[in-house]
């Protein structure tokens, strides 16, 4: 069954609505009707067999049945702090680290970031992350969304980051003693990573100097220069293939 987000869901709620452009896509694009057959999941893990009642334009309503067990949550909890991409790069990051299994992501603007976001720009980018990671969290069958932080400054990053637990590492292209692979095995099993990964023109040495005051290691992905948003990717997969989720066993 096609699985679709909603705000919230509560137990005894009867009906749920799914609006604006799902409920377009559901209507228009699956060409769905009444008593079909679908999931209903909220931004909190749960999760109903729901059947459609009605189609709108905008708007469809859902009664809901039954509860449906929900996936088991990555046992590494993976922590992205990107540097704000262009528009596209942008949602195609927020796109496929929520679909590999990103637990929480942190836009924040940097010194070579090459866009520039005003308050209402940046409300107005920070909605669409959130929309592009709830239709994604549905697409892949994960719990529930990822985390998706307002945009800050690469300042204050660090001062938020300085008090986090577990393995911090920035991505950083002139780094030659260091890789990835050996980062993580030496330092073993991880519960949380947190990752850094620059803009279009990466992370000044100063930048990387002051990420290393506060506990972050630079490390290197090899010898080719990957654009910002596939080093983000192969960030998040490696590490989650190494001590999380990305396998059967």
């Amino acid at each position: 069954m096609r699985r679709f987000v909603v705000d919230h869901i509560l137990p005894d709620q009867g009906v749920v609505l799914i609006e604006g452009a799902e409920a377009r896509h559901i209507a228009k694009a699956l060409r769905m009707e009444p008593g079909d057959e679908i999931v209903v999941m909220d931004s909190e893990g749960m999760r109903y067999h729901g059947l459609i009642q009605s189609i709108g334009t905008s708007r469809v309503a859902v009664e809901v049945k039954g509860p449906i067990a929900t996936p088991d949550t990555p046992p590494l909890d993976m922590v992205l702090c990107q540097a704000v991409l262009k528009a596209k790069a942008m949602d195609l990051v927020i796109q496929k680290v929520t679909e590999l299994g990103a637990s929480r992501i942190v836009p924040f603007l940097s010194r070579r970031t090459v866009i520039r976001l005003d308050e209402k720009r940046g409300e107005n980018k920070l909605r669409r992350w959130k929309e592009i990671a709830r239709n994604a969290t549905a697409q892949c069958d994960r719990a529930i969304p990822p985390q998706i932080d307002d945009v800050t400054d690469f300042r204050q990053l660090l001062s938020a980051t300085s008090r986090e637990d577990g393995l911090k590492v920035i991505l950083w292209e002139q780094e030659r003693s260091r890789d990835l692979k050996d980062v993580l095995r030496q330092a073993g099993p991880q519960e949380k990573i947190v990752g850094m990964v620059g803009p279009e023109g990466g992370f000044s040495r100063e930048e990387v100097v002051q990420a290393m005051e506060v506990g972050f290691v630079p490390i290197s992905l090899g010898r080719r220069i990957l654009r910002a948003e596939t080093a983000a990717m192969v960030l998040v997969t490696l590490c989650l293939y190494e001590w999380g989720d990305l396998g059967l066993d």
